[in-house]
């Protein structure tokens, strides 16, 4: 006896304020450093150690455990203070949002109210069962009928906690992702006892209940990656050769910026008046897919335009016709009265500006379409007719640097003239963008002919060509005139563009 009131006594004098210290300072590191384990600690050393101490003083140094009523609310007290301490803890260690530290585990809402649940109610039933004496299976015997019918009552939300249980341990998917439940898409924001949440595309909360939820199939976007793969179909007429028809899809798609690999078209079936492709691309994450198919749909539509293939109608409303010799030769009058407005064609004659606009073509691009990539062969002399462009510079850094903006009766594509040598910028249209593309050898030789023509060229390209050596960071210096004005002879644009 003499014996554990020594150890006891020595726990007072000297473990208690040991230990009250060294939860102090703990608890200030903790607060200083914003650590989650801060309000654990401050519970320990405020809520439970001061009760904890007071029964061990009354129950083994002074041996009053007969004080009846008094000693159980002390009780009492000491284990609300533990269940809630515990209940900080646990809110430091389980974590329904993302992890700061990888000590902490993220869970499910729905577990972690079931575990904050369990141990409200064990401690509960301690108290009741242990400090205050009264048996709880007298009490569960007498409330076994009223179990039953309470049981009917509550059929629905029991068959939501239990399948929200099973979808715990299923985990067919977790918060954040994008899944197809009950006929609708969403993404999942929250999983409780009762239902899961879902936020659907047009930004509307859909509330599916559990028990509702395990009845139904589920179709998890996110796994088992996030890639996904997406199915269209398109038609084309006989007239379009399927390899060529398949060359113009595989382009489309590269203007995307997508891999090749990720992309599957397919001939699929031959119809009373087209040809049926079906086409498999792959995007990744629910809410990229749509952003990658309206892209490639456009640039599918541009392309189209621009090769002279047939979508027939009526299975899409973008129809076009091969051009007849009627047709071309409307077409070659519009490219000449476009022309005559330039004022850098203005001065020829209708035989010239005839011959530039014999194998012209018109073509069409859509917002952010390439119109001319760096590094990479012009394949014209372009004129814009409606729309417009930026003249874009990829600099030593790998920026993007902006070089010209091209808007309607401005020309780019001057390196055509270059021999040999690919573009030094890229040309995007910023609006759908209506060109007019020369052949190489026409403007050419007009340059080689005309030398008023060339001298006016030669300044708008002088121009552009100083604002590209500066985004280089070559040193600038006062460039030649590409046509002298002393020996005007149309051919000086030509060695000046070809040096």
């Amino acid at each position: 006896m003499k014996q554990s009131l020594l150890i006891w006594g020595s726990f007072l004098i000297l473990g208690f304020p040991i230990l009250t210290l060294v939860l102090g300072e703990l608890q200030t590191y903790l607060k200083r450093k914003s650590n989650p384990l801060e309000a654990f600690v401050d519970n320990l050393q405020k809520l439970v150690l001061p009760p904890l101490v007071i029964l061990v003083i009354l129950e083994r140094l002074l041996n009053l455990a007969t004080l009846g009523i008094a000693l159980q609310i002390l009780k009492t007290v000491l284990w609300v203070a533990i269940a809630y301490t515990t209940l900080a803890l646990l809110r430091a260690v389980l974590l329904t949002t993302e992890k700061q530290y990888r000590w902490q585990i993220t869970v499910p809402n729905l577990f972690f109210q079931v575990i904050r649940s369990l141990i409200v109610l064990g401690i509960g039933a301690h108290i009741v069962t242990e400090v205050w004496q009264f048996d709880l299976t007298q009490i569960a015997a007498a409330l076994g009928v009223g179990s039953i019918v309470v049981a009917l009552a509550l059929q629905d939300t029991l068959s939501n906690l239990v399948s929200g249980f099973l979808l715990l341990l299923e985990s067919p998917f977790q918060k954040g992702d994008w899944i197809s439940a009950d006929g609708t898409d969403g993404q999942v924001i929250e999983m409780n006892w009762r239902a899961v949440r879902l936020l659907t595309f047009e930004n509307n909360i859909l509330t599916i209940p559990n028990g509702s939820l395990g009845k139904n199939s589920i179709l998890n976007y996110n796994r088992p990656n996030l890639m996904r793969w997406l199915y269209m179909q398109v038609q084309f007429s006989y007239d379009d050769h399927p390899n060529k028809v398949e060359e113009i899809l595989r382009q489309a798609w590269k203007d995307t910026g997508r891999d090749d690999e990720d992309f599957w078209p397919l001939v699929s079936s031959y119809d009373d008046s087209s040809i049926t492709y079906n086409i498999w691309y792959a995007a990744e994450e629910y809410m990229n897919a749509f952003s990658v198919g309206s892209t490639f749909k456009k640039r599918i539509y541009y392309l189209a335009k621009r090769h002279g293939l047939t979508i027939p109608y009526p299975i899409s409303h973008t129809y076009y016709t091969k051009l007849s010799k009627d047709n071309l030769e409307d077409n070659t009058q519009k490219i000449i009265g476009y022309l005559r407005l330039r004022p850098y064609f203005a001065m020829l004659e209708t035989e010239t500006l005839e011959q530039l606009a014999f194998g012209a073509a018109v073509e069409y691009y859509g917002v952010d379409e390439q119109v001319i990539h760096q590094g990479k062969y012009v394949q014209g002399f372009y004129i814009v007719e409606q729309g417009s462009a930026i003249v874009t510079l990829e600099d030593m850094q790998g920026n993007q640097q902006t070089v010209a903006y091209i808007s309607p009766g401005d020309f780019f594509g001057e390196t055509v003239l270059m021999s040999g040598k690919p573009s030094d910028v890229s040309v995007s249209a910023t609006s759908d963008l209506i060109v007019i593309r020369l052949k190489q050898e026409k403007i050419t030789n007009l340059i080689a002919e005309r030398p008023l023509f060339s001298k006016q060229i030669d300044e708008l390209i002088n121009e552009r060509r100083k604002t590209i050596r500066r985004l280089r960071g070559e040193e600038l210096q006062e460039a030649e005139s590409l046509a002298s004005d002393r020996a005007l002879n149309g051919r000086s644009i030509l060695r000046k563009l070809r040096s």
